[in-house]
C-alpha cells in the first residue's frame, strides 16, 4: 500500500478531466503493487476472501494484458477491510474524497437475456466502526442487483430534515441502442435500453466528496476522465465519529450470485474545501509555470515496475503511476494559468527543448 501524510497546507493538485480540488493530505493511496502474494495483501487488509491478481487478461482475448499491474479481486462475501490509524471527518475548511477504479467482467447475466445483468453485488466502502456506538455513516460504490446495478449509497447518518438516507441509488446514465436478442438489427423495443443495465466489460470510476452536512458522488462509466453520471445530497451530516475504516467485497459481507470484481486505485484524501484546484499547479502556488514542469522532469519515466520509484508524488498528477507524457499534458494543458508568485523564472535547457516539442501535449504515453 502507498500511503503518504502530506502535511496539511501543502497542496497537491489532481489533473484529470474533471474537477481537480486541492489536496491538503492523502491518508490511503493503494494500487495493490507493493504485494507479493495475496497473504502480504491479506495482512494489510483483513479478509480471506480478497485475492491479488496480476497477469490479468481484461481483453478476454487469451493474453494478458495486466502485468505488473496488480489488482485485487473480490467474489462477494465477507469483505477485506483496512481500518485507518484514527478516525477523520469532514469540516467546514476540509472535506473528504473517496475514489476507486472497479472492473466488471458482465458475468451477472439474466438467463434469457445474456445482455442485462443481474444480481452482482459487490463495491468499496467507508464507515465508522466504534466499539460504543456500532456501525455508523456507511458510504458504498459498486454495484447492487438488477436493474441498478452502479450504484452508490449513503445510510445511517444523522438526517436534518428527516430524509432518508439514500440507499442503493443507481447513477442516471440514460439510455442507449442494444442489440439484446443478439440478431444484429435493433428492434424498437431495443432502442432506449437503460445504460446501466448493461455496458458489457470494463473498469469504471467512483468517487465520493464528503462534506460536513452534504455529498456529492460522481462516475465515470469508461474510466476516461469525464464524468457520465453525479448526484448530491444536502442535509445528511455524518455522525460525531466520523469515518474509521475502509472495505471491499459484498457491501455488509452480503454474497453476490452475479459474480465478483477487481478493484484498483482506492484513494482517500482530505482536500480543500469548496475552491477546485487549478490543474497543473503542482507546487500549489497559484501558477502554473516552470516550476510544476520541473517536479514533473525530476521523476521523469519513474513509476511502474521495473522502472525506478516515483520520489514525489506530486509529479504524477494524473494518478496513473507512471510519471510521463499524461503528467506533462497536465501541466502544459493549463501553461501560465494563474497568477505568477513572483519574478519570471528562466526555463533550464531541458525545460526549453521539452517546451519546443510540437503538438506534445496531444500525446499520450504508451504503456
Amino acid at each position: 500500500m502507498r500511503k503518504f501524510a502530506l502535511g496539511l497546507g501543502c497542496a497537491a493538485l489532481l489533473g484529470t478531466a474533471s474537477t481537480s480540488w486541492a489536496v491538503l493530505g492523502v491518508v490511503v493511496s493503494e494500487d495493490f503493487e507493493s504485494y507479493a502474494d495475496t497473504a502480504a495483501m491479506s495482512a494489510v487488509w483483513a479478509g480471506f476472501d480478497g485475492v491479488l491478481e496480476t497477469e490479468i487478461d481484461f481483453d478476454f482475448d487469451g493474453v494478458p494484458d495486466e502485468v505488473g499491474n496488480n489488482t485485487a479481486s473480490h467474489p462477494g462475501g465477507v469483505v477485506n477491510a483496512f481500518d485507518l490509524a484514527s478516525p477523520i471527518s469532514a469540516s467546514a475548511t476540509e472535506w473528504i474524497k473517496l475514489s476507486v477504479d472497479i472492473f466488471d467482467d458482465d458475468t451477472s447475466l439474466i438467463p434469457g437475456f445474456p445482455l442485462v445483468p443481474d444480481n452482482k453485488r459487490m463495491g468499496l466502502g467507508m464507515r465508522s466502526v466504534d466499539p460504543l456506538n456500532g456501525t455508523t455513516n456507511i458510504i458504498e460504490l459498486g454495484m447492487w442487483n438488477n436493474p441498478t446495478h452502479f450504484v452508490h449509497r449513503a445510510v445511517l447518518f444523522d438526517s436534518t430534515n428527516g430524509v432518508p438516507n439514500p440507499s442503493w441509488q443507481a447513477f442516471d446514465l440514460g439510455t442507449e441502442a442494444f442489440d439484446i436478442d443478439g440478431s444484429g438489427v435493433i428492434e424498437p423495443d431495443e432502442e432506449a435500453i437503460n445504460v446501466n443495465r448493461f455496458r458489457g466489460p470494463g473498469w469504471h470510476s467512483y468517487s465520493v466528496i464528503i462534506k460536513p452536512d452534504s455529498m456529492v458522488f460522481e462516475f465515470d462509466l469508461d474510466r476516461d476522465g469525464s464524468i457520465d453520471s453525479s448526484a448530491e445530497y444536502f442535509d445528511i451530516p455524518h455522525t460525531a465519529d466520523g469515518f474509521s475504516q475502509l472495505r471491499f467485497g459484498g457491501p455488509s459481507n452480503v454474497s453476490s450470485s452475479g459474480g465478483g470484481v477487481h478493484f484498483d486505485n482506492v484513494v482517500l484524501e482530505i482536500i480543500a474545501a469548496d475552491a477546485p484546484g487549478l490543474a497543473g499547479d503542482l507546487n500549489g502556488d497559484g501558477f502554473v509555470g516552470i516550476a510544476d514542469l520541473n517536479i514533473v522532469l525530476a521523476d521523469w519515466n519513474n513509476g511502474d515496475p521495473p522502472n525506478d520509484p516515483i520520489i514525489n508524488p506530486l509529479a504524477d498528477p494524473s494518478g496513473d503511476g507512471f510519471v510521463g507524457i499524461t503528467d506533462l499534458n497536465v501541466v502544459l494543458g493549463n501553461w501560465n494559468a494563474g497568477v505568477p508568485p513572483g519574478p519570471a523564472v528562466v526555463p533550464e535547457p531541458t525545460t526549453l527543448a521539452l517546451l519546443g516539442l510540437g503538438g506534445v501535449a496531444m500525446l499520450r504515453r504508451r504503456r
